[in-house]
């Protein structure tokens, strides 16, 4: 390992012009994979593709294709809509909108448009509003059924100003045709004048917005954090060549970073996906973790140059000293963060991976920009006479060096109090992480002053929350007679607002059954489909107790042949099951409502239980959730594990003493535990986002517990005084590891400015974390390392007996043979 250091100090510094340029190709090299960088993609790609939802969604794209696929575009109308002028503003946008080209060919082939409009026509069998009166419109207002209905489109803001509803029901095609259309309506439904002020809520809107939060709203967010970071740069390093040098890195860290994202993204070889939420993330990780290592870097140089040493080797003796536990903490963190890839979440995999790669190539540019750097621009000063005395870090605040001590004495020669608060406090909030809320809200994905965020609020004060398409999938024999009867136990169960589910905001828009009905049943209105030899021959065919599957048969290939709908709803499979495919829809603000909906609908369908999924957007969120709920505690053993295989192995390896693993990764567990509790108590929730702790708690904890164990060991060598080295360790690496606490939490803190609320919960998070994982490396590390050290003067003075009475046996030995000899 000696031989590998001094080699690789040599490679650094002997041709540091070279080394610099070797930096600027690769910068370069990976920087041409910027321009591949897609877009941010969609939350679906954290759905695991092992869970039920999943598979429903994928029988639905693969059974019903399009048609199965329903993006639901809500139109919010503020103002008061059941008037003559706000039903005719509304009759004549919907006109537009379903008339318009892109819009047009997706409408979904039943019931395209919820709206009052409809609802209000339909009752007064009128094809215009224009000679509707407000006296009318009250009246119907009157009827029970029609005033249910009307309600459940019509509310009141929390300023007490009246809104309204209209739904667009779209095929979703996933593709441009889709957005094209969303905002097409979007730009219609903004251009609009009259009494009512309208607004549109669709995913291309609500992803437009935060892919603007996200891309462009973490510009500023980056800015400040350099400049943070910069100012406590200058404050620990005081000087202007250090800052330049590290913020140098940064940058080409960051061209580095993104251009592997691009490389290795949909753009270049596919092997992750497009940017989210989390990968967006990774700049200000790379920020606040690998400040560090010009931190330690150049005060490890500055040591050996206060030394005495010339400038050549202290740039060589600090590189080789600083190397081995840079690596280790490096490695510790890529490990856990590459955990990721053992979660069913792909988001979670990608993030994994392209953190890893910024900490890895951090790492590398910190360990080569800076000693190279600093080769050239201080022996160019000491030819000069100018080179000066270098300002150690441990001296950057005042007093901070006398303190480090005294608490080093304190910790080390009394440690038991400071350990008993430190398990106190860690089982007291050991307590507190069971009751941590687990949450997901869409809404955190949208900036808080957008204008979809105050739509979707408007719409859970005066609806409880927006509409959703609900798709029901059902696996059974379409020409059963107990199929069609459960079927239309279904139906009227949600026809009936007291046996409904509670998140359902309606009766069933589509299935089987109630598109046999629509052929069946002569309700006298205009556009009926009603169809005088369907029924006769649907009639005959369900005569009897049990229904002939010949005639049924029959019955559905006429069906067809005049309404291809029933291929939207229905999959007969001649050697197997059938599909059908029911679509309700569901009220989006009450989180626990969804929750219940997919028990609430089994035990409205009297067939078997695992023949029916329901799935809907924010089901599919909740099932995110739930992954990573369930797969917590199974990703705290993983990088846990992680952590201490790659320590154990290291710390065999070199010193044969893989103990040591143990005590740079048990504090990290408590800090975990710490982290949790505090969260809970701080009312902040687990979510995708904040769950991420788990790595970045093993990575942050393992950082600062090497850096104390490696320079313990430094001074342990030098005194072999177990206590004094505790001392010198936490005086020299107390204001380094607090400048990287600094900008460690500074680096995340900024998030607190972002415009999405999951990074400012993440900010809370970091910024506990960080301070637990400091806390905890200077008062548990240094008596454990103590405890070490004495275990060590103990074995070397026991081998040093051994040796003792061993060589007083061989001597004895030897005058024996001598006496015998004479």
């Amino acid at each position: 390992m000696h031989n590998l250091l001094n080699a690789w100090s040599r490679l650094v510094t002997a041709r540091p012009w070279i080394t610099l340029l070797f930096l600027l190709i690769v910068t370069v090299a990976l920087g041409a994979g910027i321009p591949l960088r897609v877009a941010p993609g969609s939350l679906e790609a954290a759905l695991p593709k092992d869970g039920a939802i999943n598979r429903a969604r994928i029988a639905v794209d693969d059974l019903f294709g399009e048609s199965g696929r329903v993006a639901t575009i809500t139109l919010l109308f503020r103002g008061n809509a059941l008037t003559p002028g706000g039903l005719s503003q509304m009759s004549e946008l919907l006109g537009d909108i379903v008339s318009d080209p892109a819009v047009v060919e997706l409408l979904t082939p039943i019931d395209p448009i919820i709206a009052p409009t409809s609802l209000v026509q339909s009752v007064l069998q009128v094809e215009s509003l224009d000679a509707v009166t407000q006296d009318q419109i009250d009246a119907l207002q009157g009827v029970p059924r029609v005033r249910e209905a009307l309600a459940a489109m019509t509310g009141i803001d929390s300023d007490g100003t009246p809104v309204a509803v209209a739904h667009i029901r779209l095929r979703n095609t996933e593709d441009e045709r889709l957005s094209d259309a969303e905002w097409r309506i979007d730009e219609l439904a903004v251009g609009d004048e009259g009494p009512l002020d309208v607004s549109t809520i669709s995913g291309a809107v609500a992803q437009d917005e935060s892919n603007r939060a996200i891309e462009e709203g973490m510009l500023p967010v980056i800015g400040l954090s350099l400049l943070v970071i910069a100012a406590i740069l200058l404050l620990f390093m005081r000087a202007i060549s250090d800052l330049l040098l590290t913020l140098a890195g940064l940058i080409m860290s960051l061209v580095g970073v993104f251009g592997a994202e691009g490389l290795l993204g949909p753009g270049g070889v596919g092997l992750i996906g497009p940017p989210t939420s989390l990968s967006s993330m990774v700049p200000i990780i790379i920020f606040g973790l690998t400040v560090d290592y010009a931190i330690q870097a150049v005060s490890h140089y500055r040591e050996r140059r206060a030394a005495g040493e010339r400038v050549v080797g202290a740039v060589r003796t600090g590189l080789r000293n600083v190397t081995i536990p840079l690596v280790l903490a490096a490695v510790t963190t890529i490990a856990s963060l590459l955990a990721g890839l053992f979660s069913p979440i792909e988001m979670v995999g990608d993030f994994g991976i392209v953190a890893g790669l910024g900490v890895g190539l951090s790492l590398f540019i910190m360990l080569t920009l800076l000693p190279a750097g600093r080769t050239i621009i201080d022996r160019r000063r000491a030819a000069r006479g100018a080179l000066r005395q270098p300002r150690l870090i441990s001296a950057a605040f005042p007093g901070a060096e006398r303190a480090a001590e005294l608490l080093g004495r304190e910790v080390t020669r009394a440690p038991a109090p400071y350990l008993i608060l430190v398990a106190v406090v860690t089982i007291a909030l050991g307590f507190s992480a069971a009751g941590i809320r687990a949450e997901f809200n869409v809404n955190d994905l949208l900036p808080d002053d957008g204008s979809v965020r105050a739509d979707l609020e408007t719409l859970n004060e005066a609806l409880g929350g927006t509409t959703e398409t609900v798709n029901v999938l059902l696996y059974a024999e379409a020409m059963e007679t107990r199929t069609l009867l459960n079927l239309q136990d279904l139906t009227a169960a949600f026809d009936d607002e007291a046996r409904r589910p509670s998140a359902a905001a309606g009766p069933v828009q589509a299935s089987y059954e109630l598109l046999i009905r629509d052929w069946i049943s002569d309700s006298g209105e205009p556009g009926d489909k009603y169809d005088p030899e369907l029924a006769a021959l649907f009639a005959e065919a369900t005569a009897d107790v049990e229904l002939d599957a010949e005639l049924m048969r029959v019955f559905l290939e006429r069906l067809e042949a005049r309404d291809p709908a029933l291929g939207h709803v229905l999959v007969v499979d001649p050697e197997g099951i059938d599909t059908m495919l029911v679509q309700f829809p569901a009220l989006t603000g009450d989180v626990n409502a969804t929750k219940m909906l997919q028990e609430e609908v089994e035990e409205l369908w009297v067939g078997d239980d695992d023949a029916i999924t329901a799935t809907s957007p924010t089901m599919t969120m909740l099932a995110i959730l739930d992954t990573i709920r369930d797969r917590q505690t199974e990703s705290i053993g993983i990088t846990v594990a992680v952590a201490v295989g790659v320590l154990a192995v290291f710390f065999w390896l070199t010193l044969r003493q893989p103990f040591l693993a143990i005590i740079a990764v048990g504090p990290t567990i408590l800090v975990l535990v710490s982290v949790l509790g505090t969260m809970a108590l701080l009312d902040i929730p687990y979510t995708f986002l904040t769950s991420i702790v788990t790595a970045l708690s093993i990575g942050i904890g393992v950082d600062y517990t090497i850096h104390v164990i490696h320079r313990y060991r430094e001074e342990y060598g030098r005194m072999r005084d177990p206590e004094q080295a505790a001392v010198r360790t936490l005086a020299t690496t107390g204001s380094a590891l607090l400048g990287s606490a600094l900008t460690t939490g500074l680096g995340f803190g900024v998030l607190i400015f972002s415009p999405l609320q999951l990074f400012q919960q993440f900010a809370f998070t970091v910024a506990i974390t960080i301070f637990y994982a400091l806390l905890f490396a200077i008062l548990v590390v240094p008596p454990a390392m103590t405890v070490w050290g004495a275990y060590q003067n103990a074995r070397l003075r026991s081998n040093l007996r051994h040796l003792a009475s061993d060589l007083d046996d061989e001597i004895e030995a030897v005058f024996r043979r001598q006496e015998q000899g004479t």
